[in-house]
């Protein structure tokens, strides 16, 4: 059985390889911080306690030529919940264009929280703003996500996570305006 599995999966991306027009695997790549909150679930399911949630995150994705183009790409994020852990998340996203510059994100992957050394797997939906730069292959995103997280061997309860991210380049953007009215627009210093 598995060895169909994997069959299949190399058939698959064999006809992905052959079947996309020169220059598809040019990747295109995001960065940028996390925040949010979400609820610790019982056994049953009820929400209990709150939690906050704090990552930064990145991910490279291929297969898009322009805005319309779905893709397939890897995410990695480390975060940390409530500043008690420390979890590294990797994991396979596909994008889905819903409208060109608004187009949803779902991503499942696994982690490790490094601090326990607990494995983890996740699954999240992210929705937003992002770019399809021409000229470069970095994208600006913000959105929305929800996210829900699971410990492999069941040992802590799950996580239901919701929140938003930023571009990595807008924390730069306070510096720019800076510099643009020091230098820029206040022109040279006359003597």
């Amino acid at each position: 059985m598995r060895g169909r599995v994997a069959a299949c999966g190399l058939a698959a991306w064999a006809t992905l390889l052959a079947a996309s027009p020169a220059g598809a695997w040019e990747a295109e790549w995001q960065a940028g911080p996390e925040a949010g909150g979400g609820f610790v679930l019982d056994d049953d399911g009820a929400v209990g306690e709150g939690i906050a949630w704090l990552a930064f995150g990145a991910d490279v994705q291929l297969l898009r030529s322009i805005s319309r183009d779905p893709g397939l790409g890897f995410a990695l994020r480390v975060g940390t919940r409530d500043f008690v852990d420390l979890a590294v998340l990797a994991g396979l996203e596909g994008l889905l264009p819903v409208f060109d510059a608004f187009p949803i994100v779902l991503s499942a992957g696994a982690g490790l929280d490094a601090l326990t050394a607990e494995g983890l797997w996740y699954a999240r939906f992210w929705w937003g703003a992002r770019s399809h730069n021409q000229l470069s292959p970095y994208a600006v995103a913000f959105g929305v996500f929800v996210e829900y997280q699971r410990r492999i061997d069941g040992s802590r309860e799950p996580m239901l996570l919701f929140g938003g991210t930023i571009d990595g380049f807008a924390l730069l953007w306070p510096f720019l305006w800076l510099y643009e009215w020091l230098v820029v627009d206040q022109g040279p210093a006359v003597v």
